[in-house]
């Protein structure tokens, strides 16, 4: 796959209700969408990581380090 038209959007998302904490939330994760040409083709949520795996994770899809399946 061309990695070139890869890009990826970091957001956070709330977590409603408990957690592995014990908190009862609210709470946040980062979510990462994954896009292709403009697509969101997957998307992918980060629970208990940090910003900088996120960032990771983006990085990796604009490389090609990260391959999909999809049609």
């Amino acid at each position: 796959m061309n990695n070139k038209g890869r890009m990826a959007n970091i957001r956070k998302a709330a977590i409603i209700g408990g957690n592995e904490s014990g908190s009862n939330g609210p709470d946040s994760m980062y979510v990462v969408d994954l896009l292709q040409d403009g697509k969101c083709v997957e998307t992918r949520e980060l629970p208990g990581q940090g910003r900088a795996a996120a960032v990771s994770l983006v990085e990796d899809w604009e490389t090609g380090a990260i391959q999909l399946l999809v049609d």
